[in-house]
């Protein structure tokens, strides 16, 4: 008899459900996800926070928040996400009436760039399987990843390779005669350079900051062509070799920076949704420096217009008292001729071509 009243009790009890379902999945539900630090530099660690709360007398008995992640952002694997090829990514939850659930999830930071994590796509539904909702969230939720400064002996390495040698003069040999202060030690300082006093004082190892004779600023100019041909999409090791040119370019921002030499940056190069070159004068600051470094997280593969003309159209307002050092994987004639005027406005030009003489 017991039973025989449950079978019959059943399809009310589907029906009810089916109709609270309907009428009140996802009501009061509210996700948020966040990540705990707003930029990083590759190969840093932080984590993705998804939080989720049921303020509703309905339980949830599934839901699940889908989303697209770049592969270069590398989740680490947890119990309750799964990772397909592509980046998507997938959470499972199951949640009781005005509960919150938080969790967190490790993210190692592969490669530059400007990336957005904040989109999901909520899908849930009823006991039986009878009733599903789908709900989109929209954040824009960015996590920019800077470009790690090449390391000081690579560096060194590429300054070598350089034509001329006004960069090297001002990164390797600064005048010896002109003590402006102290610094903290950098890799690479002679032991001659230390300030035995300040270190004492400061308990931290300091040397002595020499200034230049010359009181020049130092315009980075990058070309983000691949070659003379301006093919829009470069292949993989013309990539490789734009990429070692931004990395190689943040290097030289933050030593000059450090080292006191007011410091822009130019490039043919463009922002995602802009259609406008890449260009920032020089300044020097700590603020300057992670405004550069910002640019060449941002920075995509792909020119606004060409290098030489980019060169033509700012010649006129590069300041006088200005060395300039041009990045390029390929030269021209073209270019040759720009590097020429600029040399005939008084202008100390130095290029380094990536890919020659071993630089990569």
């Amino acid at each position: 008899m017991l039973f025989l009243q449950i079978v019959l009790a059943l399809p009310l009890i589907m029906f009810v459900e089916m109709f609270l379902y309907r009428k009140f999945l996802l009501k009061g539900m509210v996700y948020r996800r966040s990540i705990s630090e707003n930029s990083a530099f590759e190969g840093q660690k932080l984590f993705l926070i998804e939080e989720i709360e049921n303020n509703n007398l309905l339980p949830i008995p599934w839901m699940k928040a889908e989303s697209r992640i770049s592969p270069n952002l590398q989740l680490a694997s947890a119990k309750n996400m799964e990772q397909e090829e592509g980046g998507y990514h997938r959470s499972v939850f199951s949640i009781m009436p005005f509960y919150r659930i938080k969790r967190k999830h490790e993210v190692t930071c592969l490669k530059r760039g400007d990336y957005n994590v904040g989109n999901v796509t909520i899908t849930s539904g009823d006991i039986f399987g009878f009733v599903s909702k789908i709900t989109s969230y929209d954040n824009e939720t960015r996590l920019l990843v800077y470009p790690n400064p090449l390391k000081h002996d690579k560096l060194m390495e590429c300054f070598h390779s350089l034509q001329g040698d006004v960069v090297v003069r001002r990164f390797i040999n600064p005048d010896p005669f002109l003590a402006a202060g102290v610094r903290e030690y950098q890799p690479g300082d002679p032991m001659s350079w230390v300030n035995w006093k300040a270190t004492a004082r400061t308990n931290s190892m300091q040397v002595f900051k020499y200034d230049y004779t010359a009181n020049s600023n130092i315009l980075l100019l990058f070309n983000i062509d691949s070659s003379s041909k301006q093919d829009p999409f470069p292949n993989e090791e013309e990539c490789r070799q734009i990429e070692f040119g931004i990395h190689f370019c943040a290097a030289v921002v933050e030593r000059a920076i450090k080292q006191g030499i007011a410091t822009g940056f130019c490039s043919n190069g463009h922002f995602r949704d802009m259609t406008e070159f890449v260009s920032i004068p020089a300044r020097c600051s700590q603020p300057q420096l992670f405004t550069i470094l910002e640019a060449m997280a941002k920075l995509q593969l792909h020119r606004v217009l060409s290098f030489y003309t980019m060169i033509k159209n700012m010649r006129g307002s590069i300041p006088k008292d200005t060395d300039i050092l041009i990045v390029t994987l390929y030269s021209d004639e073209s270019i040759e001729e720009e590097i020429f005027h600029l040399r005939r406005d008084g202008h100390q030009v130095e290029t380094l071509v990536i890919g020659e003489s071993g630089v990569v």
